[in-house]
């Protein structure tokens, strides 16, 4: 693990969170690069990515507290943090959409057409941040005994699974899918749906190898929402579909 990549003088560089910084790097370059082929300012680009993370940060940190409230019962102070630490991907994920709808909302930018620019980043982001918990030697794995299972020091030096490497990959995956269906985008707003379904099934796969709280079923809460989330996105796609042939007729028709 490492989760100290260098000292700047007598600051240290967390991998964690150069991690997050680099993922908002390559999404504000290339989401500028393409905004003008979704008919979008590249500086409204620009603006609504930092919106997006200050909205995602605090979505993220939100749930955590409140998913751990026991741990932050009479410890207000903690509930404030730092080097990025105690963050929800799911709390970022809405958190952010929440934000930037309304950001969108307020500068008149259609929402569908920046989220469907922005989902294929937020896929690859989200691989940059897992290699940020392999880094850091967080939300590890089950113990193993696979090959390729890696110890973590940090935690009790067993060979456990590099769950959050097969979260990157998964991540990549997700993002090479939406890069190649997003010039094929049947409606405004595709590749957000898709986002939310393909992550769903990749967060209900990885968890089975994470070292994480059983509820009911066999499952985790991140599971369950995940199959949640799944569920939902693929009824509205399926919705949207059937909508979008009925619209398109009805307007050639006028």
């Amino acid at each position: 693990m490492h989760r100290i990549l260098f000292y700047i003088g007598n600051l240290p560089v967390y991998s964690y969170g150069a991690m997050i910084a680099l993922a908002v790097l390559v999404a504000a370059i290339f989401m500028s690069l393409e905004s003008t082929r979704e008919g979008i300012d590249p500086d409204h680009v620009l603006e609504a990515i930092i919106v997006a993370v200050i909205g995602g940060l605090l979505g993220a940190r939100i749930l955590y507290v409140l998913l751990n409230w026991e741990q932050f019962r009479g410890r207000w102070q903690d509930i404030f943090f730092s080097r990025f630490a105690g963050l929800t991907f799911y709390g970022g994920l809405f958190g952010g959409i929440l934000v930037v709808l309304l950001w969108c909302r307020w500068r008149k930018v259609n929402f569908f057409k920046l989220t469907d620019l922005a989902a294929p980043y937020l896929a690859l982001g989200y691989a940059f941040g897992r290699i940020g918990c392999f880094l850091n030697g967080c939300c590890y794995g089950r113990v193993s005994t696979v090959p390729w299972a890696i110890a973590i020091p940090v935690v009790d030096n067993l060979p456990r699974h590099p769950v959050q490497l097969y979260a990157a990959g998964g991540a990549v995956i997700i993002f090479i899918i939406l890069k190649l269906l997003q010039r094929y985008r049947p409606f405004a707003g595709f590749n957000l749906v898709a986002l939310c379904a393909l992550y769903g099934v990749l967060r209900f796969i990885t968890e089975f190898f994470r070292e994480e709280v059983i509820l009911s079923l066999g499952l985790t809460l991140a599971q369950l929402f995940s199959l949640g989330l799944t569920i939902v996105s693929l009824l509205i796609m399926l919705y949207l579909f059937s909508v979008a042939p009925r619209k398109s007729k009805k307007e050639a028709l006028q």
